[in-house]
């Protein structure tokens, strides 16, 4: 694999790994934060591990890091403008927040499918999957926070189950449970459960009989606002006419 960040004077590189000083790793599950701090990469890097109370709260001082990085757990978040706030506070000028976040039309099939089988067989609609964020809200959220050159991009992945109940099972291995504070307690009711699987199959299934299932995923990248940052220029400043470029003709 060719070195991602060459040195154009020599015949090679050291790998990006090197140019890392200091990787402060934190989550407020102390299991999921240690479960690798026996692997061998651990030698080769300079890793500081902090449990956080609460994952809304960073204990951390002004202008602190060169890089924020959050992979597919914002979503957990319930404060999203003040996090992300937070997150500008802590970095240092010109630095970038990347971010990958579950959001917008994730298990739509199952959302749906939930809502119909609850108002066909208990006459209305109980929560069983949190509100996520959508793609069009991040950017003005990321705006909002102080961000700048921002990039906003969405994927969707589909996954392909054999039915619900492995869905619902993989979701609750994935740690993906239903967390909603005014959710009604105890599981499903099995009758809700088997209409959920009948809708799924007649409003989303495949040919093969499997049940997809979409996770959309939000990729985002801000920067800290710095002095040395380009900036955009003036409205109205532009020299090169847009009609020349394409070829000239008349836009309509």
């Amino acid at each position: 694999m060719p070195d991602p960040d060459p040195d154009p004077s020599k015949i090679s590189s050291p790998p990006l790994s090197t140019k890392i000083a200091h990787l402060t790793a934190v989550d407020s599950s102390g299991a999921m934060l240690y479960r690798d701090a026996e692997l061998p990469f651990n030698k080769d890097i300079n890793l500081t591990r902090e449990v956080l109370d609460d994952e809304e709260r960073l204990p951390y001082k002004e202008n602190t890091f060169d890089a924020a990085l959050s992979s597919l757990s914002m979503h957990w978040i319930n404060d999203l403008p003040s996090v992300l706030a937070q997150i500008n506070h802590v970095l240092k000028p010109d630095s970038p927040f990347i971010a990958a976040m579950f959001g917008g039309d994730t298990l739509f099939e199952l959302r749906t499918s939930l809502q119909l089988a609850d108002q066909e067989r208990r006459g209305g609609v109980s929560t069983h999957v949190s509100p996520l964020a959508d793609v069009k809200d991040m950017g003005g959220l990321l705006q909002k926070a102080g961000f700048k050159m921002l990039t906003v991009d969405v994927d969707d992945i589909i996954v392909d189950f054999p039915d619900t109940f492995t869905l619902m099972r993989d979701l609750q291995s994935m740690g993906e449970s239903n967390a909603v504070a005014q959710r009604e307690p105890g599981p499903i009711q099995r009758d809700v459960l088997l209409a959920t699987e009948g809708i799924y199959r007649a409003l989303h299934g495949n040919e093969d009989r499997s049940l997809p299932a979409t996770f959309r995923i939000i990729y985002m990248i801000g920067w800290k606002e710095g002095e040395n940052q380009p900036k955009p220029l003036p409205r109205g400043s532009g020299q090169i006419n847009l009609k020349d470029i394409l070829g000239g003709g008349e836009f309509k």
